[in-house]
């Protein structure tokens, strides 16, 4: 994908909750119909009773290691980045 056709494709998105969130609070990263970015409570500790922050990962990669960010929209900003690198990396 060129770069200006992703940029476009990122200035239409939007944070919205996935349609499983209530059992598991995610959130979607979606643009034309697609979801680009998932995005979800990160929980501290072994108890796993307080969140801590958000992470997201690329929805056609599936889970990484991405860092804790103190709300979902800067998750999902990091996410969207990372989307762009990702999509106009040359092949």
């Amino acid at each position: 994908m060129t770069d200006r056709a992703a940029r476009t494709l990122l200035e239409s998105a939007e944070l919205v909750k996935a349609p499983d969130w209530s059992e598991t609070h995610r959130w979607h990263v979606v643009a034309d119909g697609k979801v680009l970015i998932v995005v979800e409570p990160s929980y501290g500790g072994a108890s796993r009773t307080g969140r801590n922050g958000w992470r997201w990962w690329l929805a056609d990669l599936g889970p990484s290691g991405s860092s804790v960010h103190s709300t979902r929209q800067t998750a999902a900003s990091a996410g969207m980045h990372t989307w762009l690198r990702w999509i106009t990396r040359p092949a």
